[in-house]
């Protein structure tokens, strides 16, 4: 490997952690979160970005066995976000958890949540 092709994986690599760290933080989920909380009876506070490659309680690598690598030759997006949530129970009790988003192009948006919204006592 010659001193340029370093150099070059030198810069690349930070630019790519600065532009996913840019991307995750700007994704707003707000609209989506507080509508998930409000069908379990619970008032949502506040979210924000955990940080790079923080995930909480989820596993750090998913493996899917069965996945099509190609769509037919579409071009196809998913990523996953993750979020701290804030959010208060009817007791007036202040909760956090976890929130794993997933998006796509072709799907709705998905979130999980640790723990379950519906296992929150209210």
């Amino acid at each position: 490997m010659s001193n340029y092709q370093f150099v070059l994986i030198l810069l690349v690599i930070p630019v790519g952690l600065f532009l996913k760290w840019i991307t995750d933080t700007s994704k707003d989920f707000e609209s989506e979160i507080e509508m998930d909380c409000n069908k379990h009876g619970l008032n949502y506070i506040s979210s924000k970005y955990p940080g790079l490659f923080k995930v909480g309680p989820f596993k750090k690598f998913e493996i899917t066995i069965g996945k099509p690598t190609i769509n037919n030759g579409a071009i196809q997006y998913e990523n996953t976000y993750y979020r701290i949530v804030e959010l208060k129970t009817k007791n007036n009790r202040k909760e956090r958890v976890w929130a794993k988003i997933e998006t796509s192009w072709f799907k709705d948006t998905q979130i999980e949540y640790k723990p379950r919204l519906s296992e929150l006592k209210k």
